[in-house]
């Protein structure tokens, strides 16, 4: 599997067909590019008199957040964003050049790309004197997303293709992105960390945590082409899921076994793992996509953040077979 900035793909096939399939929750409805369509701006963004819309969620009371995550410079990969300007256009490359997919307005709500096996690219890429970056376009608003309840709503739609492209996060100088806070959730189980977004787990959990669920992936496999170091902890492939109820949905939440960790359990296991956020081995990740003329070396401080992000497995306790696990 290939893929460059301007292809939009899940980040395994065979992976999409079985994770897709078992997802029998209601579909989320994404704007469609008419629906977004107005007058389209001259440049990438306009602006009105209108002061921009400050995020208005705030973390819920739960674990402490990990330091230093407000300060960074880049967008991290599964961040959710507000368009803070009056419109944003939302291209298939990025470039000022390629083609109009949408065009945006203020308070529309984005997911940074990639973000829990759905990928449309890496960010940042700087081209045209604009910061570009891919994303996913939900149904929310004014700087909104969903409470996390029991069963929570994806804000991700993982039952059709979203809505995607790329925009313009600023032009050096003015930004027309606003970051939305993280929603942290006071119980922490698998339910409710599975809603989450992978950079609000970055945000919200500062040790470790435990989660319970079914371990394994029945029929999944595929390969992508790359280059990607540590390839345990950087590789943007993952079978290793969790789930609340595989025969309803497997995963989507997805856990990293580092080579000198523990050992995998048996697929269709009941399991207990103590998982972290922010590995220390994070800080040495470097990811390459593709190869040869079309390979695309991902920034750095992305590639990183993307590392820092993934649950590695600390403990594992097996609890027995789960007979509601599908068979091969």
């Amino acid at each position: 599997m290939r893929r460059g900035p301007d292809v939009r793909r899940l980040i395994t096939t065979v992976l999409a067909v079985v994770v897709l399939g078992a997802c029998s929750s209601p579909p989320v409805a994404s704007p469609t590019a008419a629906a977004l369509a107005t007058t389209p701006p001259s440049s990438e963004a306009t602006f009105s008199a209108s002061p921009s819309i400050a995020p208005t969620i705030a973390p819920s009371v739960g674990p402490s957040p990990t330091p230093a995550i407000g300060t960074l410079d880049v967008y991290p990969p599964g961040a959710a964003v507000e368009v803070a300007v009056k419109e944003l256009n939302l291209r298939t490359k990025p470039s000022t050049s390629a083609k109009r997919v949408a065009v945006l307005n203020r308070g529309n709500v984005l997911v940074i790309s990639p973000n829990d096996n759905i990928s449309f690219g890496f960010g940042p890429v700087s081209r045209n004197g604009y910061t570009w970056y891919p994303v996913a376009v939900t149904e929310y608003r004014n700087g909104t997303l969903p409470p996390l309840p029991v069963l929570p709503t994806d804000p991700v739609n993982r039952t059709g293709p979203p809505l995607s492209g790329w925009v313009a996060a600023n032009d050096g100088e003015t930004p027309y992105l606003s970051p939305l806070a993280p929603r942290c959730p006071v119980v922490v189980d698998l339910q409710s960390v599975q809603g989450m977004l992978a950079a609000e787990r970055l945000a919200c959990f500062g040790a470790p945590i435990t989660l319970a669920g079914t371990y394994g992936c029945p029929g999944c496999g595929g390969v992508i082409v790359g280059t990607y170091k540590p390839d345990w902890l950087a590789t943007p492939v993952e079978f290793d899921f969790l789930s609340v109820n595989p025969a309803d949905r497997i995963g989507p939440l997805a856990v990293r076994f580092a080579p000198d960790g523990p050992s995998r359990p048996s697929a269709g296991t009941r399991v207990s793992v103590v998982v972290h956020l922010d590995d220390s081995r994070s800080t040495k990740c470097s990811m390459i996509d593709g190869e040869g003329a079309s390979a695309i070396t991902v920034d750095k401080r992305t590639a990183v953040l993307y590392c820092r992000e993934r649950l590695v497995v600390e403990q594992v306790q097996s609890m027995g077979p789960d007979p509601s696990f599908p068979p091969f």
